[in-house]
């Protein structure tokens, strides 16, 4: 499983924090390989030295006897004769045991060659640097070496040190990227904050634009200007659509009053049962019907653009029984009883909310045989609006659809499947939802939920 921060400051820390302990591991062999390489010059240099010195002293005297000279502890030396046996050692115990093998004695009787083995004294690691010496045919071979206990323990040190200091330092710079990384951010969480309170502003019907920053660098400031530039046209086209939404439902209103009244003076002229009075009849249900959808039209689309609504405390028991005796004036529905029970308080814009009240009683009994129940209710998070019918029930294939726009029935009579959505669109808007079900004893139930309002 990949594990990745969420946030852009995790991601720079996993990123520095990586980065930091790779140049940690890159560092801590580079510092190794030359501290074992400095150890080595250092020994080599010194070996040579003194092999040097002890070559030159039997070159020139031609004593076997010469004593080689030690410069510490560690130290120790070897002539050996012609016949491979040691002439002279220092310390004196390596005259009973030489050093070098028959092979690396010929070898070292051409050149000098460097060995690393375990030698005595102690049988410790050592640095052996083996060479001829002395006068010419003489076939004297000079061993010089060191122990190299005291290196290996130093460098052990040194991968100890390493090994606990790398670390802890690739923690304290990834800890300190973490603060870097969030105090770099600083600018672009003020400016996050900044947008919200530019929203909550715009959406109270005041303009406000973001503040260009002047700490967090010329991007930053870059990208002020242009959420400027956007949020001025996302308000421009937010204007022109509020402006048309005005005159068309002017526009729409007009004509269709008109129209209706046209026909209803009509209708009052005609026979009742005459051919003219049924097409004027049909032809008001239609007129009905289209402003109807007009009104719908044009709420949905306001509640779609308008932004937050305010936050009023409203009272629902008394808005649904409001709900209610509106749409028993407007329509007939002596054949349906309603009824309204329950109170609760929620927040949000009060007209918006008896629309949403209306638009689910009004579908309800449409559908509704003998009687609707509207109850308020709430819970610990929501002030509910549950309606019920004793109808049919939504068609299960409908049922996760229903509050979609122009989602209808298969009857001719379902209208233009607005009046769900637009129940939906306002409830998202208050930050609720509705629940649509079918009921077990037959029939559908909607819940409009909504925010609570304050105790």
């Amino acid at each position: 499983m990949r594990l990745r921060p969420r946030t852009l400051r995790g991601r720079l820390t996993l990123v520095f924090a990586v980065v930091t302990a790779v140049l940690c591991l890159l560092v801590g062999l580079l510092v190794d390989f030359e501290y074992r390489r400095a150890l080595r010059d250092a020994l080599d240099n010194g070996l040579v030295t003194r092999i040097d010195n002890l070559e030159g002293q039997l070159a020139t005297s031609g004593d076997l006897a010469v004593e080689p000279s030690l410069p510490d502890a560690e130290a120790f030396a070897q002539i050996i004769g012609a016949d491979g046996e040691v002439v002279n050692a220092a310390p004196r115990a390596l005259l009973e045991r030489r050093v070098l093998t028959k092979g690396e004695i010929a070898e070292a009787r051409k050149h000098r060659i460097t060995i690393e083995r375990a030698a005595v004294p102690g049988a410790q690691r050592s640095r052996l640097l083996a060479g001829p010496a002395g006068q010419r045919g003489l076939g004297l071979v000079v061993v010089v070496g060191t122990s190299l206990q005291e290196a290996i323990e130093a460098q052990r040190r040194l991968e100890l040190l390493l090994v606990i200091g790398l670390p802890l330092l690739a923690a304290l710079v990834s800890v300190g990227g973490w603060f870097l990384a969030g105090a770099a951010l600083t600018p672009v969480r003020d400016l996050v904050a900044e947008a919200d309170e530019v929203s909550a502003v715009a959406a109270r019907g005041r303009g406000r634009r973001l503040s260009v920053p002047q700490s967090g660098g010329e991007e930053l400031a870059q990208l002020a200007r242009h959420l400027n530039e956007l949020i001025a046209r996302i308000e421009a086209a937010l204007e022109h659509e509020r402006a048309f939404l005005d005159d068309a439902s002017h526009e729409l209103r007009t004509p269709i009053s008109i129209t209706r009244s046209e026909l209803e003076l009509a209708r009052m002229q005609s026979e009742d049962g005459s051919n003219a009075a049924r097409a004027l009849d049909s032809a008001l249900e239609e007129v009905e019907r289209l402003d109807r959808l007009a009104v719908n039209l044009l709420v949905l689309a306001r509640t779609r653009s308008a932004g937050p609504p305010p936050p009023h405390t409203v009272e629902l028991g008394a808005l649904s029984r409001r709900a209610v005796d509106s749409m028993s004036r407007s329509r007939d529905t002596d054949s349906v009883s309603v009824e309204v029970t329950g109170s609760a308080e929620a927040r949000g814009d009060e007209d918006a909310i008896e629309r949403a009240v209306l638009n689910l009683v009004e579908n309800a009994a449409h559908h509704a045989r003998r009687r609707v129940d509207v109850t308020v209710s709430s819970d610990s998070d929501h002030a509910v609006v549950a309606v019920r019918d004793d109808g049919p029930g939504f068609p299960p294939e409908l049922l996760d659809l229903a509050a979609g726009r122009f989602v209808r029935g298969t009857s001719v009579q379902s209208g233009a499947g607005l009046g769900l959505a637009i129940v939906d669109a306002i409830a998202a808007a208050h930050g609720g939802g509705i629940v649509i079900q079918n009921r077990a004893d037959g029939g559908a139930e909607v819940q409009l939920r909504l925010p609570l309002g304050p105790s």
